[in-house]
């Protein structure tokens, strides 16, 4: 593996013939460029070793991104880098703190220097030349307690690369480039499920896709007609719209980047719903009230955390449409609110009642449900902790209930 990444990239095939121990972790989270061996001195005025951190920007075919986006690096080590004085090299210390970068990296400090060219700060135009301008100044220090020292050996040291399973097809270049591989590790669960992905389920599953989850699993008998069209994320072609199987539809859409979509072609009932044992999580759109009542009572008799979705829409004597849409949390330890704010009555059936749905409103009904399984999971922080949200489109209003 180090051979053929290290031949796709001249900037770190330039670090690896100069000598340098690199270490390149491609992660579940994130990917990254480690550089042991680095001399620094140490608050006592020793010449001790560490490592210098940076994301690692690629594209998909694993190539870096040059010139290179981000501009700073982080030291790995017991101390930072002090100056021959035995004192903190601070001048371009930019954090001061520990910090998780995922995928079992934590670095101490972290550093701020920008690249000039012609007196003007300018991107680094590659890796090459940005960990050797963080080397230099560390380095710099250490050689003049002990001028044998050297990052730099007299031969090229075969980098070391650590490609961890991935559930993507490419690489992750969003959480890398945001530096946020510790918060997206804890979206790594192994499975999660979702009923039903019409209107609401699908824009689910579009968010869903895009985060490292072990296995996505589709659930749904009906099939993708046209008017799922007009409230489903993407734009299918004419030719396309030949009434598939909604899970097929859009496992052969979201495989094409997740490599863990399991399609079922069938509904969850009373006869099929124990299938959802051992799931991690799963999400509930479905939009008859009666199918839910086979599928909640049951997660929660099986001990499977979800969150069901749900959307009330109608027409107006204006011609204008008023509604809302709840998402409501379901956990194995605190579930009894349930029953008090689902319905499980499919409600009139004539002529009049209709099930209006409209893409936007599936869309944000989608989007605080899975923000809500995020904040579940400490991916983003959560100070209201609520199990239930309602939000009133005609007041713009998002109430939110924990119950408790």
């Amino acid at each position: 593996m180090s051979e053929t990444l290290i031949s796709l990239n001249p900037d770190l095939a330039k670090l690896e013939a100069a000598g340098l121990r690199l270490r390149i972790i491609e992660g579940k989270s994130a990917t990254h460029l480690i550089v042991d061996g680095i001399y620094a001195v140490n608050s006592n005025r020793q010449v001790v070793t560490g490592s210098l951190y940076s994301p690692l920007e690629t594209d998909q075919n694993r190539k870096t991104r040059n010139p290179v986006a981000g501009h700073q690096c982080w030291w790995i080590g017991a101390e930072a880098p002090c100056d021959p004085a035995g004192v903190v090299m601070s001048e371009f210390m930019s954090n001061k703190d520990p910090e998780d970068k995922g995928d079992g990296i934590r670095t101490l400090v972290g550093y701020s220097m920008k690249w000039k060219q012609n007196g003007v700060m300018v991107s680094y135009p590659d890796y090459f030349e940005k960990i050797r301008s963080y080397i230099a100044p560390i380095w710099a220090a250490a050689a003049e307690i002990d001028p044998t020292c050297t990052p730099y050996s007299n031969k090229p040291v075969p980098a070391v690369v650590e490609t961890q399973a991935r559930v993507f097809h490419y690489p992750d270049m969003a959480t890398t480039r945001a530096g946020i591989g510790a918060a997206t590790a804890k979206l790594l669960v192994q499975r999660v499920a979702i009923i039903g992905v019409g209107g609401t389920g699908s824009y689910i599953l579009d968010l869903l896709a895009k985060i490292p989850i072990g296995g996505i699993h589709l659930f749904d008998g009906g099939v993708f007609q046209l008017h799922n069209a007009f409230r489903a994320p993407g734009a299918p072609r004419k030719e396309e719209l030949t009434d598939p199987k909604k899970v097929d539809w859009f496992a052969s859409i979201y495989g094409r980047m997740h490599k863990g979509i399991t399609a079922h072609p069938y509904n969850v009932t009373d006869a099929n719903v124990a299938e959802l044992t051992g799931f991690d999580f799963v999400f509930v759109a479905v939009d008859k009230a009666s199918a839910r009542k086979a599928i909640l009572p049951a997660l929660i008799a099986l001990g499977v955390p979800f969150i069901d979705v749900g959307m009330d829409m109608e027409l107006n004597k204006s011609n204008s449409l008023m509604g809302m849409f709840r998402y409501t949390v379901g956990l194995p330890d605190f579930n009894e609110h349930v029953a008090q704010v689902v319905s499980f009555d499919d409600g009139p059936d004539n002529e009049i009642y209709r099930n209006i749905q409209v893409a936007d409103m599936n869309m944000k009904d989608a989007a605080m449900a899975v923000m809500k399984w995020k904040k579940l999971q400490g991916f983003y922080a959560d100070s209201k902790k609520e199990h239930h949200g309602l939000y009133n489109v005609e007041s713009g209003s998002l109430v939110k209930e924990d119950f408790r």
